[in-house]
């Protein structure tokens, strides 16, 4: 089975959001060694996420099933953009177009690169919920693709003959 434009995009969308990700991982992690070495472990798990990304990205390239099964999970996780009082979280790689609705400077915005917020504060006292539109897009996308593209499986008199 050869993989569609859409799917490289896709995988593309995780690969480039991952490297770049990694490298502010890294950046982030330096910082935060030079405050106290226990921020390191947020960094760390940062970097776990988005090396994930790129190795679902190059299995879903390569029309890998753990590509698909993976890719449509990272996809999914980055759909949901929340802030609660005392969290907040959003994860993206790659591209994203958040429509947002609460106290929120910009209710539409679209971003490029890499992103990941996972804030845990007393301090949030706002409601903001939205979604990342092309997440959204890429999963069905994703989904759809991987539905159609499913062998069908022989019927069992079909194998009797």
């Amino acid at each position: 089975m050869r993989s569609s434009i859409g799917v490289r995009i896709a995988a593309l969308m995780l690969i480039v959001g991952g490297v770049i990700g990694i490298g502010i991982g890294i950046y982030m992690g330096y910082q935060f060694l030079q405050q106290h070495w226990i921020y390191l472990v947020l960094a760390a798990a940062f970097l776990v996420v988005f090396v994930w990304s790129v190795i679902t990205g190059i299995r879903l390239w390569k029309n890998d099933d753990r590509g698909w099964k993976w890719s449509k999970i990272l996809f999914a996780a980055q759909i949901p953009i929340v802030t609660l009082p005392g969290c907040s979280y959003e994860y993206f790689t790659g591209a994203a177009f958040k429509v947002v609705s609460g106290n929120h400077e910009e209710n539409f915005k679209l971003s490029l690169g890499a992103t990941i917020t996972a804030y845990l504060d007393t301090r949030i006292t706002d409601v903001v919920l939205g979604v990342n539109i092309i997440a959204v897009v890429v999963l069905f996308y994703l989904l759809w693709q991987s539905r159609s593209n499913k062998p069908l499986k022989p019927a069992a008199n079909a194998a009797a003959e």
